[in-house]
């Protein structure tokens, strides 16, 4: 074998292992071994997984959401390794230099809690090939300043992570529009009520994934679900709060279900009314059910005209 192949091989070998050592090592200790590991690291195969640091905090109302430490700290030894003025390395600045680097080949991407607005619009122009997508609950509350549309030009994309329940109709019916490879959803530790079941089962009825584990969803809202999304084939439910892993009706209809588990999901209230009734005797349920078809339908006329 000739010199060349040889480097050739030895490149090809040290880019697969590249690819799993994470972020922070990818930027901050293997360009530092060698000139031919630096160089290895500029080879845009290296970042197809953009999995950006997060912190662990507990977020106790929705606006009330400490920074991003662990991403915080990638940062600052960020700037520090590579002599880098602070007051230039902002997270904007930070996100736009690594997202750059995978030259548009990148097919994961999970955004830090503390991503800018400009950054996500960054991403949606110059990764078009995403298949796995997390999005931070910043960017879902801030849906004024937030382009959610630009989500539609990930064609490709598969399975898309939601930090927060906020516009979930909205973002689905894009879905529904531009990426007709999708197939599953998490909305893990969020909040899923009848309104967002309907949008589940109305937009994405053929999904195949759908990750609830530690979400607050009733009784109501799982067995509409169950009764929509005929075609799941794993459905993590555990440490829900609004059921009991032991409800019979709730079994039953996951029954067809390959890998369904809600184990340590209960409902304190479960003595309590299931659906909330007005003054005339009209269920807020029923309210939902008969006016969201025809909501829907407006919000899929406003995303096509």
């Amino acid at each position: 074998m000739d010199e060349r192949r040889w480097e050739d091989l030895e490149m090809d070998c040290l880019v697969k292992v590249f690819e799993k050592v994470g972020m922070e090592s990818l930027l901050l200790d293997v360009p530092f071994v060698c000139k031919s590991w630096y160089k290895v690291t500029l080879n845009p195969s290296c970042w197809q997984s953009l999995i950006f640091p997060d912190n662990e905090c507990i977020e106790v109302w929705p606006w009330d959401v400490s920074e991003c430490p662990n991403f915080q700290n990638l940062m600052d030894r960020f700037a520090s390794e590579y002599q880098i003025d602070g007051d230039r390395c902002s997270v904007t600045a930070f996100l736009k230099f690594v997202i750059n680097r995978s030259s548009g080949n990148a097919t994961v991407l999970k955004l830090p809690k503390c991503c800018t607005v400009e950054a996500f619009e960054f991403a949606a122009n110059v990764c078009p090939g995403l298949v796995t997508l997390s999005l931070p609950l910043k960017l879902l509350m801030n849906s004024d300043n937030t382009n959610l549309e630009l989500i539609g030009k990930w064609k490709n994309l598969e399975v898309l992570s939601l930090g927060s329940w906020s516009n979930l109709a909205t973002i689905l019916a894009i879905i529904q529009t531009h990426c007709k490879n999708f197939y599953g959803l998490d909305l893990s530790k969020g909040y899923v009520d009848e309104h967002h079941a309907l949008s589940i089962v109305k937009l994405v009825p053929n999904i195949t994934y759908l990750n609830l584990k530690g979400a607050k969803v009733n009784h109501d809202s799982l067995v509409t679900l169950l009764r929509g999304c005929k075609d799941l084939v794993m459905l993590d439910a555990r440490d829900c709060f609004g059921f009991d892993e032991n409800d019979d009706e709730i079994s039953k209809l996951a029954s067809h279900i390959s890998k369904f588990m809600c184990e340590g999901s209960e409902n304190p209230f479960r003595d309590l009314p299931t659906n909330l009734v007005w003054d005339d005797g009209y269920s807020f349920q029923e309210h939902v059910e008969e006016n969201w078809d025809e909501m829907l339908n407006d919000l899929n006329d406003a995303f096509n005209d």
